[in-house]
């Protein structure tokens, strides 16, 4: 008498394979994605997570927006959805669909600090006793003096 579990688990249906696993989508994800310039002025992050169908030839179908960014965000997700593309499934003659999740990332680099400027700045003192000698009134008097250069 053989147990369930050691009963040789027999797979009938094929699902289509991403060709290199999660790994190679990840990166097919990070070589494409194109952050949309409005989003990237505005400065917004998250995820954007796209339901799909995959069909047995390994091609797209009905890709949705499950939790959206923004519509900018969105689409560019949606476009790199619908790039994909699956190993075909053999079946022998079974139509099969498999329904996919994939969670997209924007995230935006830290801005980089300023580098290269320099600033300074100089103190140079009142001249008002001499002013008063030699004009009336002058509507400048001494002060700071900042000069900034980048």
């Amino acid at each position: 008498m053989m147990t369930e579990d050691k009963k040789k688990k027999k797979k009938f249906l094929e699902k289509p394979q991403y060709p290199g696993g999660a790994k190679a989508l990840r990166e097919f994800v990070k070589s494409h994605l194109q952050y949309p310039q409005d989003a990237m002025e505005q400065r917004v992050e998250g995820v954007v997570t796209i339901a799909y169908q995959v069909n047995d030839d390994g091609f797209v179908e009905n890709p949705t927006v499950v939790k959206g960014l923004c519509p900018s965000c969105n689409e560019e997700a949606l476009r790199l959805v619908t790039m994909l593309r699956y190993d075909k499934a053999r079946n022998r003659g079974v139509r099969l669909k498999v329904n996919c999740k994939l969670n997209i990332n924007f995230h935006l680099a830290p801005a980089p600090a300023p580098t290269g400027g320099t600033i300074s700045y100089t103190l140079q003192p009142s001249k008002k006793s001499e002013d008063k000698k030699k004009t009336p009134k002058s509507s400048g008097s001494g002060g700071y003096n900042y000069s900034i250069s980048w």
